[in-house]
């Protein structure tokens, strides 16, 4: 296989690989007397001698021996642009994979440049683009380098006041351009100037004056950050008739959507971020931009590293079981070099943008032992990954002298944003800038691997990010394999076998011809078979779907007739309920007709208890018998003569129990009073002799005898004198 020391013109990347230091020996000794029954890692990467006529004698292959607890699988072999074996340091890298020529192509050319990092979670991408605590990274050096260069001809926005309004006017994104001061006052304050504070008492304040809400605390001081390694000795020309302002934006993609990280809210009700759009615009109309972010113009490098400090707080970070700090996005930083000719007009700025990009590291649900929310993201993080292994493979089959394709590069943002500027633009001419001709970004790409880490992830890693690819000890290929491979005995990626090379023997070449032959005919046959197969599988979708709308028909006719049976039920339940309600109305109508009948009964029995028919017949009975005795006494008076003696008069004899029957009754008055009347008429204090001859009282009179009153006891006297 041969080296890919010159690029093809259509060229996406140039892949550089970085293996990742082992651990030191006190990490090590730690891990095994944590875990003593764990057996030491195996390494499965081995590097091959570098070529002397190639790359400054610089290693440009790698070979993969699966380790022994795996499945059965070829040794592969995998060419990169350059190889940095684990005793590299950050200034080798910055030194050798022409980050450097990409600063320059900013600066001079106007050449838009992307610097990018791939590898598994946990293989150094973080630490290779931005960094640690004690040394500086890729990000922080090209800054290092681009203000170096552009030290005496940088404008300041303390001391051009109208540049902030010139960027805009001429800016083709719809953002929001802020100074540097501007941007970190309202972020931190005045924290970057915390120690020049003067220690007197506050003045006194406007009484208008509202006081903002608690600004952030910088994190770290830029004199705090690391200066390792010292690049002084490197520059890059810069046009010395010219003018430049470095501006500085930032923003991730999260779950396939766009978010600025500069937006910074102010308060606790801003925290909802808004998704940005990539889009084209008024200013741009034949190149997409990143349209709404927030871009602030530093003037220095200390200020660009606040800036960057800011964006990766504000940056998704999550801890998984395979690293504790595992982004969950994809980071972009992004420095818009602006130039326009000294003294020149505001309108006149053009540029380029330097692209520094740490992807998200991709990782297996098993290992990283993710779930909810964090499992989601990491879907999001593989299926955009990925995408961009179709992309690059698309730069590895192109490399191998296959027929060019386009790349796929608008399946998700990731790619979209990594490829869609990666083109010649043709000319065009937008409202404040004309463009002649704009040629396509250069990229760089760097993979990490973990020679001791995951092999399964890190070949799928290597495999689609390698310029080339060869199978050196291939398998015997499965008739799955065989289907998805195409054509039967085909090395991947173009390349030769060097089995084959090797055996010249011509019965060796008739058997794998025949071999071919054999698998060839066995393809077409399968191939039949998957035609027979799929056409199967179309009818049966077919019927299903016809199936699934008889069944629906049926059920909407079931419903159908349900609501009616239904419908039908419950009227007549309505009806026979109205009709028990009726006769319940009427038996409570009887029942209280009754109740008031049996009512007025008892009152009229309560008013008259008394028979007053017969009552009535015995007092005229009374009154009768009264009646004629005092018509025989009256005949009795009128019937005396007045010569003869006079007989002794008959007083009425008064009945004892009549008298009783008259004092008991109420109603008998009338007569008894009648009857008393007409006894008034005789003189009963008289004697009846003397009634009777009509003598006066003072002559003698003969003695009368005992009368029926004089022999009346108490009682009886009692009741004849009531009456």
């Amino acid at each position: 296989m041969e080296a890919p020391s010159k690029l093809s013109s259509t060229s996406l990347f140039q892949v550089y690989l970085r293996l990742r230091p082992p651990p030191s020996p006190l990490v090590t000794l730690t891990q095994q007397s944590l875990y003593p029954l764990l057996p030491p890692p195996e390494r499965w990467l081995t590097v091959e001698p570098p070529i002397r006529e190639v790359q400054d004698g610089m290693p440009t292959h790698i070979m993969l021996n699966p380790p022994s607890d795996s499945r059965k699988r070829a040794i592969e072999k995998f060419a990169f642009t350059k190889v940095f074996e684990e005793q590299a340091e950050q200034i080798d890298i910055f030194r050798e994979t022409g980050v450097v020529p990409l600063v320059e192509g900013v600066i001079g050319e106007g050449r838009d440049g992307l610097l990018a990092t791939l590898g598994v979670t946990g293989s150094g991408k973080s630490h290779t683009i931005l960094g640690s605590k004690s040394q500086r990274g890729l990000t922080q050096l090209s800054l290092d380098l681009l203000y170096r260069s552009l030290d005496n001809c940088t404008l300041q926005p303390s001391s051009h006041p109208s540049l902030i309004v010139s960027l805009a006017a001429t800016d083709t994104s719809e953002s929001q351009i802020l100074s540097a001061s501007t941007f970190l006052d309202s972020v931190y304050g005045d924290g970057l100037q915390e120690s020049n504070r003067s220690r007197a008492p506050t003045p006194m304040i406007d009484s208008n004056y509202t006081p903002s809400a608690p600004k952030r605390r910088l994190p770290q001081r830029p004199s705090a950050l690391p200066h390792f390694p010292d690049i002084s000795d490197i520059s890059v020309p810069a046009v010395s008739n010219a003018e430049y302002a470095i501006v500085v934006s930032m923003y991730e993609v999260y779950n396939d959507r766009i978010f600025d990280l500069l937006a910074v809210p102010s308060n606790q009700k801003d925290l909802r971020r808004r998704h940005l759009l990539f889009k084209s615009t008024e200013g741009s109309p034949n190149r997409k931009v990143v349209a709404g972010l927030r871009k602030v113009v530093c003037g220095s490098y200390e200020e660009a590293l606040v800036v960057l400090e800011t964006g990766l707080i504000e940056r998704r970070v999550a801890g998984t079981g395979s690293n504790s700090v595992s982004s969950r996005s994809h980071g972009f930083f992004c420095v818009e070099v602006k130039k326009r000719p000294r003294g020149g007009m505001a309108s006149s700025w053009t540029g380029a943008t330097l692209t520094i990009v740490d992807l998200a590291g991709s990782e297996r649900a098993r290992n990283a032992k993710t779930a909810g929310a964090t499992l989601a993201e990491a879907g999001k993080i593989n299926e955009s990954l990925m995408y961009l292994g179709q992309c690059l493979q698309m730069q590895s089959d192109s490399q191998d002298g296959m027929k060019p394709s386009l790349v796929p590069f608008r399946q998700c943002k990731l790619t979209e944003l990594l490829f869609c500027n990666s083109f010649p633009s043709p000319s065009h001419h937008s409202i404040h800038q004309t463009h002649h001709h704009r040629n396509a970004q250069k990229a760089i790409m760097i993979v990490t691997a973990d020679p001791l880490g995951d092999f399964n992830a890190t070949s799928q890693i290597l495999r689609y990010s390698a310029l080339a690819r060869e199978v050196t000890v291939p398998r015997i290929p499965s008739v799955s394999s065989t289907i998805f491979g195409g054509t039967a005995g085909r090395v991947p990626s173009g390349q030769t076998s060097p089995t084959a090379a090797t055996h010249t023997d011509e019965a060796v070449v008739e058997m794998a011809f025949s071999e071919i032959a054999r698998l060839n005919e066995e393809v077409e046959i399968l191939n039949v078979r998957l035609a027979a197969e799929e056409g199967r599988r179309k009818e049966a979708e077919e019927n299903w779907q016809r199936a699934e709308e008889r069944a629906e028909a049926i059920e909407i006719e079931i419903r159908e007739e349900c609501w009616s049976e239904m419908e039908r039920r419950l009227d007549e339940e309505r009806r026979r309920w109205m009709g028990a309600w009726g006769e319940e109305a009427d038996r409570n109508d009887e029942h209280l007709d009754r109740k008031l009948e049996i009512l007025s009964k008892g009152i009229q029995i309560h008013e008259d208890p008394i028979d007053q028919t017969a009552y009535t017949a015995e007092l005229e009975t009374e009154n009768e018998t009264l009646r004629c005795k005092l018509e025989a006494l009256e005949r009795e008076l009128q019937c005396r003569s007045p010569t003869k003696s006079p007989k002794k008069a008959k007083v009425p004899s008064l009945n004892l129990s009549d008298i009783r029957v008259a004092a008991g009754s109420d109603s008998g008055n009338g007569t008894l009073a009648s009857a008393f009347q007409k006894l008034n008429g005789l003189d009963l204090t008289e004697p009846a002799e003397c009634r009777s001859l009509g003598k006066t009282p003072g002559k003698k009179i003969r003695k009368l005898t005992a009368r029926r009153w004089d022999l009346m006891d108490e009682n009886e006297m009692d009741a004849f004198e009531n009456y």
